[in-house]
C-alpha cells in the first residue's frame, strides 16, 4: 500500500465516522426530546385528573352564578389556582363554553425555550358534578 491510498484510505476513514456520529447525535437529540414532550404529555394529564378529583371533592354552590347551573369563572378558577398551584411551565386556561354548558379547562405545557409543548382539555360542567338544583 503505498502512501496516497493510506491517505484516501483514513479521509474516508474520518469522513465516514463524522458522519455516523453526528447521525447518533442526532437520534440522541430527537430521544431526549421525545421523552421531554412524552413527560409533559404525562404531567399535564395528572394535572388534569387531579382537578377532576379536587372538583368532585370540593366543587360547591359558591362556585356557581347566582343560584343557577353554570359556574362562575372567576371564583372557580381563583379555587382552583389555590387548591392546585400550576409546576412552572404549565399554564391554565378557563374559558365559558360556547354553548353555555359549562366551562372549558385547557392545561398547556409553555417550556422557557423552543414551541408551546403539549395541551389537554377538559370541559367542566357542574351537572357533572352534582352542583346543579332541581
Amino acid at each position: 500500500m503505498n502512501l496516497i491510498e493510506v491517505l484516501i484510505s483514513s479521509l474516508l476513514l474520518a469522513g465516514s465516522s463524522a458522519a455516523a456520529l453526528a447521525v447518533w447525535s442526532q437520534a440522541a437529540s430527537e430521544v431526549a426530546a421525545s421523552t421531554r414532550l412524552e413527560q409533559q404529555g404525562d404531567q399535564l394529564e395528572q394535572l388534569r385528573l387531579a382537578s377532576h378529583r379536587w372538583l368532585i371533592a370540593e366543587a360547591g354552590p359558591h362556585m356557581l352564578t347566582h343560584g343557577s347551573c353554570r359556574f362562575a369563572v372567576s371564583s372557580l378558577s381563583a379555587a382552583m389556582d389555590e387548591a392546585l398551584p400550576l409546576p412552572e411551565g404549565i399554564r391554565r386556561h378557563l374559558s365559558a363554553d360556547p354553548d353555555g354548558v359549562g366551562l372549558w379547562q385547557e392545561l398547556q405545557a409553555h417550556p422557557p425555550q423552543g414551541p408551546a409543548g403539549p395541551q389537554r382539555r377538559q370541559l367542566i360542567t357542574p351537572a357533572a358534578y352534582g352542583l346543579c338544583q332541581p
